[in-house]
């Protein structure tokens, strides 16, 4: 059974990089990253687990990545999805 998380603004920001890659971090330990292509279809790049929600967001912001709200329009990208 998968554990769901509580997807909620208070929860999970978005981050985006001057070339448009995007990085969704959740205060349950979860990150995701991706971009978007011209048609706004959503890339997956990497789903990682165990991420330590302040220091990782706190070190994008060191790296010259924008907050760039709750993210609320890719919070499925958040869910445990089952992978061929």
């Amino acid at each position: 059974m998968k554990n769901r998380i509580d997807i909620s603004p208070g929860n999970q920001r978005l981050f985006q990089d001057r070339a448009g890659r995007r990085v969704l971090l959740h205060k349950a330990g979860i990150a995701v990253s991706f971009w978007l292509d011209e048609n706004d279809i959503v890339h997956l790049v990497e789903r990682v687990e165990g991420v330590d929600f302040k220091e990782t967001g706190a070190q994008l912001k060191r790296d010259g990545w924008t907050c760039v709200g709750p993210g609320m329009a890719y919070a499925g990208l958040l869910e445990d999805k089952d992978r061929p």
